[in-house]
């Protein structure tokens, strides 16, 4: 994991494919990133879709929560929060774990309590901010369906931008989106519909 932490901090990045560097390196005993441990985690518990190592998913993370954060910074509070309660809901919480995307009533003496309540906090903020009732959920949605990108290999043909990729429709026409290119490959129905 080192490795992709290397290319993550120290390299450019180039249509959404990291790229490292020479001489760069990590300091030793740095601790974890959150995408890191998530994806382990997701690892650990048969959670990644065939093909997809847990490296692959941790630099993929990093790439999406960055992206996802630009284009609707609005929602970075949200998304930061979720990105720290996932992290340690994966470091103290079993495969079957309730914790995570949902904010949760967790007892004051579950390790994730603090994590928890900044989330709740962050979604509320960002509630009142765009007078919402639902801007929260809209956030995490949209963080969700990233990460699930993340998750899930690109089985389709080659390609360099979205333009490259033909348009999936998906029953639900909330998950329906056009071309997506991941990591040079072109997303299909079967990786964002299911």
């Amino acid at each position: 994991m080192r490795t992709i932490q290397n290319i993550l901090l120290c390299g450019p990045f180039v249509c959404a494919v990291a790229v490292a560097l020479p001489g760069c390196s990590s300091e030793p005993g740095a601790p974890p990133d959150p995408e890191e441990i998530r994806c382990d985690k997701l690892a650990e518990c048969g959670k990644l879709s065939e093909g997809v190592a847990a490296e692959q998913c941790a630099a993929r993370m990093s790439l999406l929560h960055d992206q996802a954060v630009k284009e609707m910074n609005v929602c970075t509070p949200v998304f930061n929060q979720i990105q720290s309660l996932m992290a340690c809901a994966a470091q103290q919480e079993g495969c079957e774990s309730d914790v995570g995307m949902e904010a949760a009533d967790l007892p004051q003496e579950h390790p994730c309590f603090e994590e928890n309540e900044s989330y709740k906090k962050a979604l509320q903020e960002v509630e009142d901010q765009r007078h919402e009732p639902d801007a929260g959920a809209l956030c995490v949605f949209f963080y969700e369906r990233a990460m699930a990108l993340a998750t899930t290999p690109a089985t389709g043909q080659a390609c360099t931008t979205n333009a490259d990729c033909p348009d999936v429709e998906c029953p639900d026409p909330a998950l329906g989106r056009r071309g997506y290119c991941q990591f040079g490959k072109c997303k299909t129905a079967i990786d964002i519909c299911e």
